[in-house]
């Protein structure tokens, strides 16, 4: 009744494990895998840190200026609650896929370069949560045994940190290489749009297009994942015209 009252259940919040890129490639590769969440995390903890240089330090006493040297990437801390009742998987098989993570797959290391597995909390619209990552760590507690030993119930405490940092929207032209950001797609999102937010010009949806191998912009379907690529001056174009 109440779930009703509120406008229906709750998206359940999933953690999607994408194959790393081949190469040195910005896109992830096709999902692999995905833990679905029992229970909605209570907390999800995201934090982002600058790096300021002060070492330059006047002989006066006073404090330096501080220097921006750079960002660092975005990290993310969450909870993750198994239980064994209603599920066909088994708590310890929902646990090795999030230690798993922590690993190179076994593709990446015969390809070159070993790779973890990229992953993105998906949570209905959250999109400060749903950027691409890797996970730095995993901590299981199993609170919960059958008599034979069998846990059937843990907390995991997951670790992810951004895979590639991000770069300001303010400045999609700097040349600089990497995305600028991903989105998840939801419904009504238009490549078009998504270019006038990121770039502030509807008509560079063909480089969104371009960045994902998109062939038809009129198809792409909710829960994708798309690369916002930093886009190349367009000095050369202009003077071209």
């Amino acid at each position: 009744m109440l779930s009703e009252l509120l406008g229906g259940a709750p998206v359940r919040a999933a953690l999607v494990i994408h194959d790393p890129p081949a190469g040195t490639g910005s896109s992830p590769g096709p999902e692999r895998d995905r833990v679905r969440f029992q229970f909605n995390p209570d907390r999800v903890q995201v934090g982002k840190q600058a790096r300021w240089d002060r070492s330059r330090a006047p002989s006066s006493g006073e404090a330096a200026r501080a220097q921006f040297v750079g960002a660092q990437p975005r990290t993310m801390t969450l909870e993750v609650f198994l239980d064994a009742t209603g599920s066909r998987q088994s708590v310890q098989d929902r646990v090795e896929k999030l230690l798993d993570c922590c690993a190179p797959t076994a593709r990446s290391t015969a390809a070159k370069p070993a790779s973890a597995p990229w992953v993105r909390l998906e949570w209905g619209h959250a999109r400060t949560t749903g950027f691409l990552a890797l996970v730095t760590q995993v901590d299981a507690v199993y609170t919960r045994f059958g008599l034979d030993g069998t846990p059937l119930r843990a907390v995991c405490t997951v670790s992810l940190e951004e895979v590639g940092g991000s770069v300001p929207r303010q400045n999609p032209t700097s040349g600089a290489d990497g995305p600028v950001d991903t989105h998840l797609v939801v419904a009504g999102d238009s490549l078009a749009g998504l270019a006038w937010h990121a770039y502030g010009d509807p008509a560079r949806w063909r480089e969104i297009a371009r960045a994902n191998d998109v062939d038809d912009p009129a198809r792409v379907p909710a829960g994708t994942v798309l690369v916002l690529p930093v886009l190349q001056e367009r000095a050369t174009e202009g003077g071209a015209g």
